[in-house]
């Protein structure tokens, strides 16, 4: 019995049906506990009983759960339905999808690059199903969403085939030949007459060539507006699929090649990777005018000829040597112990490289790598640096340190103040001899001349539509316009025209479920393509011109293990020269695991797989764990091994426990900009909001009494400490044109206690570094530098007798004595491995181990890899 409005599948509330199909019924429904919406397959109880009909569902379940794409509908559970009254047996949930099928916006011939930009988007799904090893086999426009952001989406898997991830088939019975028993008729044919393979067609087993065809047939209709094979029957279409022939002369000549190659009949003729289609499209030639008659006298056109003609042979006499167009790969290793910080940058003409790296206990310093030098030179009071970027020709570099803006020549010399900056977010410099750049979270688009003074605005986010953040500047071709990304509602890359109002810009990549900033590289002019980085460290790209900016979508894969900073720097750590040469950090984000470690540096593993775990804070008595993988919370049960989500949909972070463990408070950006939330650990109610006012805030630390430390990221004084007690009262801590965060109360820091000090520690960056700090609550009186090498992250042990922090590669412990004073540091383990940044390590109850996350070691940034022609391949 179908479904109606109203009806219940477990947590699940059916809204409206969707559509219906031979493997189930779809209905668009709300997930009551996460309070999102979600499309439900249902496979009814009376299909169950067919053992193909339910090994299906479930190979579509266990087939979207492996790929991970962003043009791939995801799926977020599979469960056993008890609703009696309906009937309904097993079903999927999955992501809902806004839009129209492909099917249903199909009215007429679609023009030829927009075309081919869907194209691309379902040749990546494709190819990335394919990489796992599997088949579709049933694409077709029925089965491609569209939204109304112009992302492709692909569905339905609930025919596909599972084959090893590479090479052709070899008759697998897994793999199943394309005739089959059907549950309602023998000989029943898997997939839709008119979009499948001939091989398909006929019965044979198949391969991932099956789906190129499927692709070309989509695309055919696409260009034409019509169906590439039709009959009165499924007998008619499958005649027609194995003897008619093609009229390549109906499509455009740009899609010609490729079109012959998908829909060869010989599978082994086929173009034989889906990765590869781009190879196909051909520039449309251009058209030859007639020759108009010449009204010169043959004299004066005798004349000019032999000009033509000494003017070409000077030409070809004197030409340079054609450019060498082969791709070339090599690696600059940095010294042993250094680790890069933060994205490089390349000189336009693809001579000079700049990086930042640090090692050890020393501040990150800027390098500057001529490619026809062998070493790399530092440059001098460069300290802090981070986020370089080149002015157009190549002579200055400009950078962020030491809450400054700067440039330094490149030929030598110390660097030049020109503004003052807070939180910085990148920066640019443009052909006018302005620099762009982002001094705060909430600053905007700031413009200065690169000489200096009075910074001018250009963009100011809102906390709504516009965002609460520009970020991540870079000047196009021409120098009138800037690619930024907008962070918060209105989230995705846009382009500003620098003569227009304030927020006029245009939308040129849709929001992603990352912070992910673009990267314009050229091919030649204004043209070229947008490169963007996702979570597994692949890099992406998509067509784009800057003279003419459109929405377009990165969905192309063009390389591999790029390094990015999911909190502090979303974007490929890339550079590409207008030569086309192309440097970049190695490096995975997702390859980290979360461990115990102990006093003496002793690792064992929490879980066995790698994600891209970002922060882990532990309950109060220990057994469970509150952990950020990439922009979602999870509770971990520490005791029995599992997890379960906490927050989906919207990047929550910075996430630690009420003291009494059943609640946890995190930041998020749900509202606009970042408000501070908080929720039952359980998650049987939705979040509710804890503190909400201008600019960012993030919770730091809870004292016993219920008062929360936090610090607020604000456009003129950047992180600054506050308070917000069990009343809702806010109150200032520490305030100063410097950065303080990662605070944290002793255990006795309640302002209710008795019996001695308590204390706050935290982080600052007064001195030009940060060190740790700490200073009596809360009253602030008593303030004591506690670290002079360097430190960040300071934890407590829960019994407060000791400070626990880093600096450099290690972790230390810090005595505190019971008059107030600290003892000396002493090393406890080398953390060179773990990634330490907020709140991704924390202190056992028992003070004898920490729960932290762990690199791989082989992704860690220690070296850069060039490219050279990359980009004109």
């Amino acid at each position: 019995m179908p479904l109606s409005a109203g009806d219940k599948l477990g947590p699940y509330e059916i809204l409206t049906p969707i559509g219906a199909g031979g493997m189930g019924e779809v209905y668009r429904a709300k997930d009551t506990k996460l309070g999102r919406e979600v499309a439900i397959k249902v496979l009814p109880a009376a299909f169950a009983q067919h053992p193909e009909r339910l090994a299906r569902f479930e190979r579509e379940a266990k087939v979207l759960a492996s790929l991970n794409h962003p043009n791939i509908a995801q799926i977020y559970g599979l469960f056993e339905s008890s609703n009696a009254e309906s009937g309904a047996g097993r079903a999927l949930v999955m992501e809902l999808v806004q839009g129209e099928t492909l099917g249903g916006t199909l009215k007429g011939p679609v023009p030829v690059d927009t075309a081919l930009k869907y194209a691309a988007q379902i040749a990546s799904a494709l190819d990335a199903a394919h990489e796992k090893g599997i088949i579709h086999r049933d694409l077709k426009p029925a089965n491609i969403m569209l939204t109304p952001d112009g992302v492709i989406k692909v569905l339905d898997f609930g025919l596909a085939a599972v084959t090893q991830p590479s090479g052709e088939s070899q008759g697998d019975p897994n793999q199943s030949p394309t005739l089959t028993m059907g549950a309602t008729q023998a000989g029943t044919i898997m997939g839709t007459a008119a979009y499948m393979s001939p091989e398909q067609a006929s019965g044979k087993p198949v391969d991932r060539r099956a789906d190129i065809w499927s692709f070309g047939v989509v695309l055919w209709e696409m260009l034409t507006g019509k169906r590439l094979f039709e009959g009165e029957t499924i007998s008619h279409i499958l005649a027609a699929v194995l003897t008619q022939n093609q009229d390549l002369q109906q499509v455009p000549v740009k899609a010609r090649r490729l079109l012959q190659s998908c829909l060869q009949k010989d599978a082994k003729l086929r173009l034989q990777s889906m990765g590869d289609w781009r190879l196909l499209v051909e520039e449309a030639p251009r058209e030859t005018a007639p020759a108009a008659k010449s009204r010169l006298p043959w004299v004066v056109a005798a004349a000019l000829a032999l000009i033509a003609v000494a003017l070409l042979a000077f030409a070809l006499w004197n030409r340079p040597a054609e450019i060498q167009k082969t791709a070339a790969r090599f690696t600059i290793p940095l010294p042993p112990g250094q680790e890069i910080t933060t994205y490089p940058a390349i000189t336009r003409d693809g001579r000079t490289i700049a990086y930042v790296a640090q090692q050890g206990t020393d501040d990150s310093q800027l390098y500057l790598r001529d490619l026809n030098s062998f070493e790399a030179r530092a440059v001098p009071g460069s300290s802090g640096a981070k986020q370089p970027f080149f002015s157009p020709d190549g002579k200055w570099v400009g950078f962020f340190a030491q809450g400054q803006l700067q440039k330094a020549e490149v030929a030598g010399g110390a660097p030049i103040r020109v503004a003052e900056t807070v939180y910085p977010k990148g920066g640019t410099w443009n052909e006018d001899n302005t620099i762009i750049y982002v001094s705060s979270l909430g600053s905007g688009l700031l413009r200065i001349p690169a000489s200096g003074g009075t910074p001018e605005s250009l963009t100011k986010p809102d906390g709504a539509a516009k965002g609460y953040a520009h970020v991540f500047p870079q000047a196009l071709p021409g120098g009138r316009s800037v690619l930024f990304t907008i962070w918060g509602q209105g989230q995705g890359g846009v382009v500003l025209a620098l003569d227009s109002r304030q927020g006029d810009w245009v939308r040129v990549l849709p929001a992603t479920s990352l912070f992910a900033s673009a990267i314009f590289s050229s091919t030649g002019g204004s043209t070229g393509r947008l490169l963007l980085v996702d979570q597994h460290a692949g890099v992406r790209a998509g067509p784009f011109d800057a003279a003419h900016p459109t929405l377009t979508s990165a969905d192309t894969s063009v390389l591999n293990d790029v390094n990015w900073d999911v909190e502090n720097e979303p974007q490929a750590w890339l550079a590409v020269a207008n030569n086309g040469t192309a440097v970049y950090a190695p490096g995975n984000p997702a390859k980290t695991s979360l461990v115990w470690v102990d006093r003496e540096g002793k690792i064992e593993p929490v879980v066995k797989d790698e994600d891209v775990y970002r922060e882990a804070s532990l309950s109060p008595d220990g057994t469970k764990a509150i952990v950020r993988h990439t922009s979602d919370l999870w509770v971990h049960d520490l005791q029995r091994g599992t997890r379960s989500p906490l927050t989906t949909g919207s990047f929550s972070l910075l996430p630690l426990w009420s003291r009494d463990g059943m609640r946890v408070i995190f930041a998020s950006n749900r509202g606009g900009d970042w408000d501070i939330y908080s929720q039952p650990a359980d998650g049987s109610q939705p979040a509710e909001v804890l503190l909400k006012r201008p600019y960012d805030q993030m919770p730091l630390s809870v004292s016993p009494d219920g008062t929360l430390l936090y610090y607020e990221i604000h456009p003129k004084t950047g992180r600054d400490l506050w308070t917000l007690s069990p009343d809702g009262k806010t109150t200032p801590l520490r305030v100063t044109p410097f950065n303080e965060g990662e605070g944290q109360f002793s255990p006795d820091a309640s302002s209710g206690a008795g019996g001695g000090p308590r204390w706050v520690a935290y982080s600052s960056d007064e001195s030009g570094r940060n060190e740790i700090y700490v200073q009596s609550y809360p009253g602030g009186t008593n303030r004591i530098a506690v670290s002079t090498g360097g430190g960040s992250t300071p934890r407590w042990s829960h019994d407060g007798k000791e400070l626990f922090y880093v600096t450099g590669d290690a972790v230390v412990a810090v005595a505190m004595r019971p008059d107030g004073s600290f003892g000396a540091p002493h090393k406890l383990f080398d953390r060179s491995h773990h990634l330490i940044k907020y709140y991704s390590y924390d202190v056992s109850p028992d003070g004898k181990r920490f729960l932290m996350i762990q690199r791989d070691p082989g992704s860690v940034p220690r070296q850069l890899n060039v490219i050279l022609n990359w980009s004109l391949q």
